[in-house]
């Protein structure tokens, strides 16, 4: 019987759609297989071609991206959210303070600050502009204990008389004892209408010491002295006053007052008002709502005052309240006008003698060195701030970014020398089907050798970050006289501007940096300064025209060699850190080249040539290679099962043809 069966999985037999039977060489002895395997070859080869030209550009962009990769790492220099930055001058300053006495004043020196010691001596602080009412709470001023001594306090439940001697041991009463002896006097008095109703305690502020007493029944207090001198008196106590009391708490009612501050509101005050129903903590917000934060309202739940400060600090706030209008007496608003003080602050600077000058605020830069004042110095006696340079931070900084910038020239050196064996080509899919997969690698490996050799994108690249070493550094570049403005220090070893960084004479380095002379090194950031800053982090003021080019333009003659570098990486790669969806921006001419595909048309003629549509081109190639194989492939098994029926039938034939003439023989 005579098989007819379906071909095998190889891609020169696959079948069609109509799902084709391929009939082999039963009848005419042909193997079927082997020869439209052999006819359809020309597509095969079409096809791996393809794929070994897809592979290629697949490698090209892996060895793109670790390039890129090596490039966002030295960007990290340049990201202000990266603790490498070195585009400020904090990563170039050496100088650090030690503070004498930091309760008076620490000091935080720059770059530009001198080394020594700096003697301070705070006379004033700046302070805001404030005004304080009088005490809502129940309180009675208090001076000295011995006033209190005997004294007797008559509340309208009752009354109770305090010890004559309230220590009795001789020792100096204090108004703390003062206290506890009218708490112990009041809960052992056995009046229902005092205890556990009536307390006192001891509340002192900037303007004195005061008896606070609290009561839940509204008694009223009247203090007199052995020898019935009045104290004070109480005509209600109330409960302790808090932001969350209502204005009808306090027997007020409708009220208003007109507020100025700093110069903004003098002629034109602010109205603020307010009704029973509203509270203390309402009133709060209505100012620095009217006020736009510049000034606050508070409330000392202790003294129960109510005060006004502004939010600006010196002579130039001000704070006046006027036009008091109906029970706003009962808020203790006091009427007046206050004005912020200026710091005053004498500093004498390494080698010079002492000057005094006036700061409106507590934290304020002098000469490179800021200072930060918390409390007035004693008359006569200074606080040091001792400023140490210390290029060695500096150097470290340094150091670092050479052995990141060395590694990524060596990476790109040697990506665009190696040599490119033209007998390691890509493997095609039947190759592979004999090779192990550590051959596989192997092979892979060599394969990819030379693949960026001599690529336009990295010589470039490399070109121009070198020449950002080569270029030297302007403060002011004149294209008519370039000689002039040049910044003092320069790359070398030689020279009284040379800053002991040079390029490496061994051309096998292609361009790495080298540390010649550490000791010139430290020298030029320690004592040159503010050259170095320039030299290394200069920001030029110069914009681009529309049409103009950056390198050799006024901006990079004016740009630092950080800044400089900064710029053309973010020309190839984009700028530093991630984007908004946690990957790499997707910008930079050399970045866009390597991810971005242009093309998906069907046709695959509508890109802009980059890697991805390169590669996307080759896959739509081969899908079309794959098709033509298909169709001659079922164009050619198709013939040959007609041969083969035809044959099967001449068989068939010559069969019966020699059995008729056997038979009649």
């Amino acid at each position: 019987m005579t098989s007819i069966y379906a071909s095998s999985t190889s891609a020169t037999s696959s079948t069609s759609s109509a799902s084709l039977l391929r009939i082999p060489g039963m009848a005419s002895g042909i193997d079927t297989d082997a020869v439209v395997k052999s006819m359809v070859s020309n597509y095969q080869i079409k096809i791996d071609k393809a794929n070994q030209d897809k592979q290629t550009l697949s490698w090209k962009q892996e060895g793109y991206r670790d390039i890129i990769k090596g490039i966002k790492g030295l960007q990290e220099y340049y990201d202000p959210l990266s603790s490498k930055y070195m585009l400020s001058g904090n990563s170039l300053n050496t100088n650090t303070a030690t503070n004498s006495d930091s309760t008076i004043v620490s000091g935080k020196p720059s770059s530009s600050a001198k080394a020594g010691v700096y003697k301070v001596e705070v006379q004033q602080l700046a302070e805001q502009a404030k005004i304080s009412g009088s005490s809502l709470n129940s309180t009675i001023p208090v001076t000295t204990a011995s006033d209190w001594s005997g004294a007797t306090l008559n509340f309208s439940g009752g009354s109770i008389v305090l010890d004559p001697d309230i220590l009795a041991d001789g020792k100096t009463d204090t108004i703390l004892d003062v206290v506890a002896n009218i708490n112990n006097k009041i809960s052992t008095s056995g009046d229902t209408d005092l205890v556990g109703k009536v307390s006192a305690s001891y509340v002192t502020d900037a303007t004195g010491s005061y008896i606070k007493f609290s009561s839940t029944n509204s008694s009223s207090l009247d203090v007199k002295t052995v020898g019935n001198t009045p104290l004070g008196s109480i005509t209600k106590i109330n409960s302790g006053i808090s932001s969350s009391s209502k204005l009808s708490d306090l027997n007020s009612g409708n009220m208003g007052f007109s507020l100025s501050y700093d110069s903004a509101t003098i002629a034109t005050p602010i109205a603020i008002s307010a009704t029973s129903t509203d509270t203390i903590q309402s009133l709060m917000d209505k100012v620095k709502s009217a006020t736009s934060g510049a000034v606050t309202m508070s409330i000392d739940d202790v003294t129960g005052k109510i005060s006004f400060q502004s939010k600006n600090y010196g002579s130039a706030s001000s704070l006046q309240i006027s036009a008091v209008t109906g029970d706003s007496s009962k808020l203790g608003i006091a009427i007046g006008s206050k004005q912020g003080k200026d710091a005053i602050v004498s500093i004498t600077e390494p080698g010079q003698t002492a000057t005094t000058t006036t700061q409106s605020s507590n934290q304020f830069a002098v000469n490179g060195v800021t200072y930060n004042i918390s409390g007035v110095s004693k008359a006569g006696v200074t606080s040091n701030v001792s400023v140490t340079a210390n290029s060695d931070t500096a150097v470290t900084n340094i150091k670092s970014f050479i052995e990141d910038y060395n590694t990524l020239i060596s990476t790109i050196n040697t990506k665009l020398t190696e040599t490119k064996n033209k007998n390691y080509a890509p493997l095609t899919d039947a190759q592979k089907t004999s090779m192990s997969e550590s051959q596989i690698k192997a092979w892979e490996t060599k394969a990819k050798v030379g693949i960026l050799r001599k690529d336009d994108y990295l010589s470039s690249l490399s070109t121009q970050l070198r020449g950002t070493f080569y270029s030297p550094v302007y403060t002011n570049y004149d294209k008519v006289d370039p000689s002039t403005g040049k910044v003092a220090l320069n790359f070398g070893k030689y020279g009284t501007g040379a800053i002991g960084i040079d390029i490496s004479k061994d051309y096998l380095d292609g361009g790495k940096l080298v540390i010649t002379d550490e000791a010139k090194l430290k020298d030029a950031i320690a004592n040159n300064t503010d050259e170095f800053k320039k030299l290394f982090i200069g920001d030029s003021s110069a914009t681009l025209g529309s049409t103009e080019a950056y390198i050799g333009s006024k901006q990079y003659n004016e740009d630092g060699i950080f800044k400089k570098m900064d710029t053309i990486i973010r020309d190839y790669v984009s700028a530093p850190g991630l984007g908004n969806d946690g990957t790499y921006s997707l910008s930079g001419y050399m970045n866009i080249f390597v991810n971005k595909q242009y093309d998906h048309s069907a046709s695959g003629t509508s890109g802009k040539n980059t890697l991805s549509d390169q590669v996307y081109s080759k896959t739509l190639s081969v899908t079309k290679f794959q098709a033509q194989l298909e169709a001659a492939s079922t164009r050619y098994y198709a013939k040959f099962t007609a041969l083969e029926t035809a044959m099967s039938k001449l068989n068939s034939q010559q069969s019966s043809l020699s059995s008729m003439l056997g038979t009649s023989s």
